[in-house]
C-alpha cells in the first residue's frame, strides 16, 4: 500500500507586537521582541486508490501553545472544502510554547488577548503551508524507534494542606519516552521527522517570542539533516510536568542559553533513535474516527457569587466572574473533550485531544496500546486542563486555579476519570475501518 508525504515549513512569527500566551506575570502587554522565529510545519499524507481517488491527512506542529477552539470550526471547513481533508484525519498541535501568541478569543486576559489581525494571518499561512506540502508530495518509506530524555519533571508537589503546581516531585509521574518516526523517500534521503515528548516549554518568561526548547531542537534537527528535511515536535500529555531546569547547570544563567542546552538534550535523544536500529512501518489505510466525550462539571457558581467576585476586583476572578454573568444562561455544565485517533501505519497511530491533558492519561494511552498510538493533547482546540480524579480531591492549579483563566464555567467533577479512560481505550482499540467514502 503505497503513502506520499508532502511537507512545508513556513515562518509564522507576528509581524508586530502582541500579547503572548501562557504567563500572566506579562499582564497581556504586547511582546517586545522575536528571539527566535517560529514556525508551522505540516506534513500531509497521501494514500492512491485504486479507482484513481486519494485519501489526505494532515498532521501540523506549530510553535504555539495551542490552536483556539473559537477558531476550529472554521479551520476544518477551509480544510475540508479546499483541500478535502476531514476534520478526523487532521491533527493540529500546538508545540504548548508559552512564548507564542494566543490563537483564542476565549480566555482570560491574563492568558495573553489573541489578536485579530495575527490569527488570520496564522489562518492564511497555514492554508499556505497546505499548498505547499500538496506540490511536495512523493512516496515514503517509514520507520519508527523509541530513546529517551530525562529533562522532564512532575511539577506537582504537596505544600501543607495544598498543592504546588510549580514544585519539583521526583516521586511523581514521568514520561521520559522519546518517539520517533522517520519518513524516507525512494533517494533514500530522510523527508521528514516526527517526534514526541512530554514536558511543559517554560524555561523563559521574556516577554519575546520564542520556540523554546522543541523549537531549537527541530531547528537543531533540520540543519543536520539537510536537504529540505522538515523535522516536526509533537507534544505529550504534559500538564503537570516541567522542564528541570536546574539540570541545565548553574554556569548556564541566560534562558537562551538554557533553552538551546535542552533543546540539544531533546535533540541528541532523537539523533540516537535514528542513528539506532528503527523498525520499518507499513503503510495502513490511512483512517480517521473522531469521538466526543461530556465531562461533568460541579455545581456552577450562583449569581450572587458572581457578582461578589466581580465587585472584588481580584484578578483572575474578577475577569472570569463577569464573564460567567455575561453568559450566564448559557453556561455549560459539562465540558466536551474533542478525540481523534489518525491511523497512518502499522504501530504508527496519533490520538489527538483538544484540551492540556496530565501524564497519568498519556500513560495509559501507551500502555493500552503497547507503545503503538501516541497521545497528543494541546491539538485541534483547548478546553483547559484535564486532571485526575486524584488531582481534583487534592487542589491545587490545574484542577481548581486554572479554570478562572481558562473561562470554565466550574471545575470538573470527580468521576471524569473512570470516564476519559474508558474512551481512551476505546479509541486505542477501535479497528481501522472506512470512516467516509470519498
Amino acid at each position: 500500500m503505497e503513502l506520499q508525504l508532502g511537507c512545508a515549513k513556513i515562518d509564522i512569527s507576528p509581524i508586530k507586537p502582541v500579547p503572548l500566551a501562557g504567563f500572566a506575570a506579562r499582564n497581556n502587554e504586547p511582546c517586545s521582541d522575536v528571539h527566535d522565529p517560529i514556525y508551522v510545519r505540516a506534513l500531509l499524507f497521501r494514500q492512491p486508490e485504486q479507482d484513481g481517488r486519494h485519501r489526505d491527512a494532515l498532521v501540523v506542529s506549530a510553535d504555539l501553545i495551542w490552536w483556539g477552539t473559537d477558531r476550529m470550526p472554521d479551520i476544518r471547513r477551509t480544510l475540508e472544502q479546499r483541500y478535502g481533508i476531514p476534520p478526523e484525519r487532521m491533527v493540529l498541535n500546538g508545540t504548548h510554547s508559552h512564548s507564542g501568541p494566543q490563537t483564542s478569543f476565549r480566555f482570560h486576559r491574563l492568558l495573553g488577548q489573541a489578536d485579530e489581525e495575527y490569527v488570520t494571518f496564522l489562518e492564511e499561512r497555514l492554508y499556505e503551508a497546505v499548498e505547499r506540502a500538496r506540490a511536495d508530495l512523493e512516496p515514503i518509506r517509514i520507520a519508527t524507534g523509541k530513546g529517551e530524555c530525562r529533562i522532564g519533571i512532575n511539577r506537582r508537589k504537596a505544600a501543607g494542606r495544598g498543592f504546588k503546581f510549580v514544585g519539583l516531585n521526583p516521586e511523581g509521574p514521568v514520561d521520559h519516552e522519546v518517539n520517533v518516526a522517520r519518513f524516507t523517500a525512494e533517494t533514500g534521503k530522510t523527508k521528514a521527522v516526527l517526534f514526541h515528548y512530554t514536558c511543559h516549554p517554560v524555561i523563559t518568561m521574556d516577554n519575546a517570542v520564542s520556540s523554546e526548547f522543541p523549537g531549537s531542537a527541530m531547528e537543531s534537527l533540520e540543519r543536520e539533516l539537510g536537504e529540505g528535511a522538515v523535522c516536526a515536535f509533537l507534544q505529550g500529555c504534559c500538564g503537570d510536568i516541567n522542564i528541570y531546569k536546574a539540570l541545565a547547570g548553574p554556569e548556564l544563567t541566560d534562558d537562551r542559553g538554557i533553552i538551546r542546552h535542552f533543546g540539544n538534550c531533546l535533540a541528541q535523544s532523537v539523533r540516537d533513535v535514528l542513528e539506532g536500529p528503527m523498525a520499518d512501518r507499513k503503510p495502513v489505510r490511512l483512517n480517521g474516527v473522531s469521538d466526543t466525550l461530556k465531562l461533568p462539571l460541579k455545581p456552577l457558581p450562583a449569581m450572587g457569587q458572581l457578582s461578589e467576585l466581580a465587585d472584588k476586583s481580584e484578578p483572575p476572578y474578577d475577569e472570569w466572574a463577569r464573564e460567567m454573568i455575561r453568559s450566564y444562561a448559557a453556561r455549560p455544565d459539562r465540558m466536551t473533550l474533542e478525540l481523534n485517533r489518525l491511523d497512518i501505519a502499522d504501530g504508527l497511530s496519533l490520538l489527538a485531544m483538544n484540551a492540556e491533558v496530565v501524564v497519568e492519561y498519556g500513560l495509559h494511552v501507551k500502555q493500552a496500546s503497547n507503545g503503538n498510538v501516541w497521545p497528543v493533547p494541546y491539538s485541534n482546540g483547548m478546553i483547559g486542563y484535564v486532571p485526575t480524579d486524584a488531582q481534583i480531591r487534592e487542589g491545587g492549579y490545574e484542577p481548581d486555579t486554572s479554570t478562572y483563566y481558562f473561562h470554565m464555567p466550574s471545575r470538573f467533577a470527580e468521576g471524569i476519570e473512570p470516564l476519559i479512560r474508558g474512551k481512551l481505550d476505546e479509541l486505542v482499540a477501535v479497528r481501522r475501518t472506512p470512516e467516509r467514502s470519498e
